[in-house]
């Protein structure tokens, strides 16, 4: 745990009659390590994450480390696929990190205001009018992927009648899946055959791995079809 945002727990020792975990310890801790410090989703640190070993085995039929390097080496590499894949093995979910919003607007802005919001999936938390004025203070929190453009469009849509100040408050789990797909007909029919412009985190994973130049599941080219613009010579 101080050395990163997860957790690996063992439930079993280490079967052998010449090695102990001691002797493995650092090359296991090393892996859980590299597997936490870029997640599959985003190659972002893993948070709230804990790994159980449920049982470790050694073989060590010869002292020869053979042809595939040092055994360090070798269990560094076997614990990083392994915990990468543990992960992506069960439903997984993006951590988006959230600001706290503070806005205050006049009662002729609220409408406005709130409709801002939604449309960039921000979650107000509670308004209230100040004492002495006709002026509303409305908390709210909204993702930091969403907050580009934020103040100006909330200035823009209630002429200038609300003013937001952000701050960095938590990081906040979104509960969709992010490789989610329809599957029956009512959700064919309510979210389409791709679900691509509902699925939030979906849209979210793609941005930031675009932005890093990881691959993105989506097609370049659909329905293409094939056209000639030359005429062949003679």
């Amino acid at each position: 745990q101080e050395n990163g945002p997860g957790l690996p727990v063992t439930t079993n020792g280490v079967s052998s009659s010449r090695k102990t975990l001691a002797d493995f310890d650092n090359s296991f801790v090393s892996g859980f390590q590299l597997a936490t410090l870029a997640g599959p989703l985003c190659q972002e640190p893993m948070m709230g994450v804990a790994f159980v070993v449920d049982e470790w085995l050694l073989d060590l039929c010869v002292e020869d480390p053979g042809t595939y390097g040092p055994l360090s080496g070798q269990i560094i590499s076997a614990v990083k696929e392994g915990c990468r894949r543990a992960f992506q093995a069960q439903p997984q979910r993006l951590l988006c990190a959230m600001y706290s919003c503070s806005i205050q607007a006049t009662s002729d802005a609220l409408r406005k205001m709130y409709a801002v919001l939604g449309r960039r999936h921000g979650r107000v938390l509670g308004g209230d009018l100040r004492e002495g004025s006709q002026t509303f203070e409305v908390t709210a929190v909204l993702p930091v992927v969403e907050s580009f453009h934020f103040a100006n469009e909330i200035r823009k849509q209630t002429s200038g009648l609300a003013n937001p100040q952000l701050v960095f408050s938590h990081w906040e789990v979104v509960d969709v899946d992010p490789f989610w797909v329809p599957s029956t007909e009512e959700e064919y029919a309510h979210f389409g055959e791709k679900a691509d412009t509902e699925n939030r985190a979906r849209k979210y994973m793609d941005a930031v791995r675009r932005r890093k130049g990881l691959p993105v599941g989506e097609k370049v080219v659909e329905h293409a079809e094939k056209q000639r613009t030359r005429s062949r010579k003679k």
